[in-house]
């Protein structure tokens, strides 16, 4: 997933964040490894999680609606990230 950066006007949001020194650190120094911004990485980020969050939603309304006992939020959770761990 990769935004592109493009001189058109958007409709983002300033927000403020507190990062450790050490945090801070790595996330500039992949910024410059990855050739994008530091910010770029934090939307990337954010948009990945929002990505996953509403996939579990998903899968917890389809059990629901399909007379399954829905599966605890945790245990989604749980599973899928278990079916998406790096090899």
């Amino acid at each position: 997933m990769t935004l592109t950066k493009t001189k058109k006007k958007t409709n983002l949001k300033r927000t403020t964040i507190f990062l450790t020194e050490a945090h801070h650190e790595e996330l500039r120094r992949l910024a410059y490894e990855k050739r994008t911004s530091m910010a770029n990485l934090i939307r990337e980020a954010v948009l990945e999680m929002l990505e996953d969050e509403e996939d579990i939603h998903a899968i917890q309304k389809a059990e629901k609606e399909g007379g399954q006992e829905p599966i605890p939020w945790e245990e989604v959770k749980r599973r899928w990230k278990e079916s998406h761990k790096e090899e």
